[in-house]
């Protein structure tokens, strides 16, 4: 699926959906039909209706997402040189065997749990549980970037309902009304995706910092456990004083932006949702209508503002999530981008380099295959024997 969704890409010239054209005199292979197929049937929203293209916070939003996947990017690479200080990464991956990576990581990889036991079991050497760890730590760095990827679609999503930018107060309206259906629900759906997905960006982000922490530590005898495993973002506390700076997400108080986003998720998570229903509010004025929906108040140090068991408050009809929500959001990300730019100061390493490292590791990596095929091959002839007795019982 990452070969066809890169191919897609390809075939698209990255332009999200826009299908390449063809030379109509050109044989057309089975794959260039199926991706022509495939971006018919699947829906995109063109990159010039995109909130993050046309909106003047949207733009903003946009070029910080821009920024924080480069420095993503380069964070991949600090992982990867806090690993590798004493193996040429470059040198070896190109005859690593894909499952290393993808086994119990990705449904690319169709290895059972058992077989991956098996086969990590008949190669525990230093390389090996060392592309292991990395690779787990680099799921780590893959799952902070789709989060932050989650958040820029579901404000796409949110601002095709929503007003993005209203131009009436309510007391201009000739009418206004509120709804219950299927639009209400997916709005409220794209509001929990973006609060969760920003809050769940704290805990990876404090999860990618403590295990850049041990990695120096990290023993590798055996496939090695992440230290980061149980980690969330209230560890912070175990961070070094240096990593505790003002306008990250581990400052020693807490960035306002934050609280309001881990307000509404524990809401929104632990309590229910931020009204009885998932409502929109619609305003007409003349052939003009607005959508828009309401955003609670919160104290000065960004909790839901609260008494005794009532944390929703909405006295002023003007603050609306369409006005708050793409600011909050920008607010947050500003932070993200500080965090991810200070941790990638602080573990900067130089990348090692060593041009004898294949032909040192070759035989190890050899004998992944072997030992993929000799468990492969014990495999079925087990399956072979289990269903011969099957068919023997039931004769």
């Amino acid at each position: 699926m990452t070969n066809l969704h890169k191919n897609l890409n390809q075939e698209n010239g990255k332009n999200e959906g826009h299908s390449s054209t063809i030379e109509k005199d050109k044989p057309q292979d089975n794959f260039t039909d199926a991706v022509e197929l495939i971006n018919k049937k699947r829906p995109f929203i063109p990159v010039h209706e995109k909130f993050t293209y046309y909106d003047e916070v949207g733009q903003s939003i946009y070029t910080l997402l821009t920024d924080i996947n480069s420095e993503i990017v380069s964070l991949h690479d600090e992982v990867q040189n806090n690993v590798f200080t004493d193996i040429d990464y470059y040198s070896i991956v190109g005859i690593l065997p894909i499952w290393l990576r993808d086994a119990g990581n990705s449904q690319e990889s169709s290895m059972s749990r058992d077989f991956f036991e098996k086969i990590v079991g008949a190669n525990n050497s230093y390389l090996i549980n060392k592309c292991l760890y990395y690779y787990d730590c680099e799921m780590l760095v893959d799952a902070l970037q789709n989060r932050f990827n989650i958040v820029e679609v579901m404000l796409t999503q949110l601002f095709t309902i929503l007003t993005p930018s209203k131009e009436f107060n309510i007391k201009d309206y000739d009418e206004v009304i509120y709804t219950i259906d299927d639009s209400s629900q997916r709005v409220q759906a794209y509001i929990n995706s973006i609060f969760i997905n920003l809050a769940s960006s704290c805990d990876i982000m404090t999860k990618i910092a403590i295990e850049l922490l041990s990695m120096s530590k990290v023993q590798y005898n055996t496939y090695p456990k992440m230290t980061s495993t149980n980690i969330t973002y209230g560890n912070i506390g175990r961070l070094p004083a240096e990593l505790r700076r003002d306008g990250t997400y581990f400052a020693a108080i807490r960035p306002i932006a934050i609280m309001m986003v881990e307000s509404i998720r524990d809401e929104i998570v632990h309590n229910g949702s931020l009204d009885f229903h998932s409502t929109v509010y619609y305003g007409t004025k003349g052939e003009n209508v607005e959508t828009w929906l309401l955003m609670p108040a919160f104290n000065e140090n960004g909790t839901l503002t609260s008494y005794h068991g009532r944390k929703k408050f909405y006295e002023d009809p003007e603050r609306t999530v369409n006005k708050e929500l793409p600011l909050l959001v920008k607010e947050f990300l500003t932070i993200a981008l500080a965090t991810i730019q200070m941790i990638g100061r602080h573990f900067r390493k130089p990348y090692y380099s060593n041009s004898e490292d294949l032909k040192k590791y070759h035989d190890v990596i050899i004998k992944l295959t072997d030992t993929y095929r000799m468990i492969a091959s014990k495999e079925l002839n087990k399956d072979a024997t289990v269903n011969k007795n099957i068919s023997l019982v039931s004769h």
